[in-house]
């Protein structure tokens, strides 16, 4: 049975995480098959450091951003061509000509990458450095890292205590 998150869990993880951020979470739990909770507290951990708390929904002004109409977008950033294309082709949506469409459908394209690039074998050993670095190569800085990792270890006890945490 696959894990979903309360207001109050996600409070307890990420306390700056908007309220509305639990339903496409929960989407993405489901569709990722997140069944144990070291998968959850991973996809968790990555996506809101990844996001700023799950906040931005679109790189801010990045060198990429500037170059290519290819920029991070999405709880999981989804950037360059290749991936647009790979994901847009996985769901049916045109995200090439309209990249654009990856924040409207940011559940369904985080879920994709997430499943596409085998995460889950990370999420199962607990490893966070892997995560990120399949993730994105470029937070995998000492401090990117250490925030990953108390964001995790944040997520895992939430997670283990769920069954007596309050809604």
């Amino acid at each position: 049975m696959t894990i979903t998150l309360t207001t109050a869990q996600l409070r307890a993880i990420c306390p700056g995480a908007p309220a509305g951020a639990v339903a496409a979470l929960n989407v993405i739990l489901a569709r990722t098959q997140s069944v144990t909770d070291l998968r959850a507290a991973m996809l968790v951990a990555q996506l809101a450091v990844r996001s700023d708390s799950f906040t931005l929904l679109e790189e801010e002004d990045g060198s990429r951003r500037a170059l290519t109409p290819y920029f991070g977008r999405g709880w999981i950033q989804l950037t360059g061509l290749r991936n647009y294309r790979a994901a847009g082709a996985a769901l049916a949506l045109d995200l090439v000509k309209h990249p654009e469409l990856v924040v409207p459908h940011n559940a369904e394209v985080t879920a994709w990458f997430w499943s596409a690039h085998r995460l889950h074998a990370f999420s199962d050993v607990g490893d966070v450095h892997g995560c990120t670095r399949a993730i994105d190569w470029t937070a995998t800085r000492p401090r990117q890292l250490a925030l990953r990792r108390v964001v995790y270890e944040q997520a895992r006890w939430v997670l283990a205590g769920s069954r007596h945490f309050a809604a």
